[in-house]
């Protein structure tokens, strides 16, 4: 499926983010599988295992998978009926919105979290990390630059950790908006200040 998908070595932009088929995050160099159609990241070794793309509205959805699939927006508040295409392992369940075998209860592909909460290991996202140290260096040196772009990613970060509970540091995401806001503000009034005097003289 030369043509469907984009490989890559995995690189800044994708780096910490989960693979669609597996939910493992990827690692600086790993190697990738951008879909084409949809831009969903996967691991080569996912993509070609499953042979195409884990988004159920995608053209590079595998075929042979579509009959499993409820269709969408099948109904409001109706749970996906298909069966399993193979015995379930210990541990495995079928995710009750897409029909989807899952291991625990994250379906990693409609974003579907079971009754059962998540309980596996968390992992702060490197997003709010990033956030918080542009936060901080914004203090010293490029407020004007750096306070907004914290915010920015900072934003970016509290969406990814309420979407996938194998993430945490909604605190770190939330200190770098917070600093990010002041650094900002300082920056503003001390251009502003700048031009007032400049005026004066």
């Amino acid at each position: 499926m030369s043509e469907a998908v984009r490989r890559m070595k995995i690189n800044k932009r994708y780096e910490g983010q989960p693979c669609q088929w597996c939910g493992g995050l990827f690692m600086l160099g790993d190697d990738g599988a951008i879909c084409e159609a949809c831009e969903n990241p996967y691991h080569a070794r996912c993509w070609d295992k499953e042979n195409g793309c884990n988004n159920p509205g995608c053209v590079n959805r595998p075929l042979q998978q579509l009959k499993d699939v409820a269709p969408v927006g099948g109904g409001v508040g109706v749970g996906v009926a298909a069966k399993p295409t193979r015995p379930l392992s210990p541990g495995e369940m079928v995710c009750p919105t897409c029909g989807d075998i899952v291991s625990g209860s994250y379906c990693f592909r409609c974003r579907n979290l079971s009754a059962t909460d998540y309980t596996g290991p968390k992992q702060t996202l490197p997003e709010a990390k990033e956030a918080l140290k542009y936060a901080i260096i914004g203090i010293f040196c490029f407020g004007f630059i750096l306070g907004p772009l914290a915010i920015v990613k900072g934003t970016n970060a509290k969406k990814a950790i309420a979407e996938d509970p194998r993430f945490e540091g909604e605190g770190m995401a939330t200190a770098a908006q917070i600093i990010g806001g002041i650094v900002s503000l300082l920056s503003v009034l001390y251009f502003i200040g700048l031009f007032t005097r400049g005026v004066r003289d």
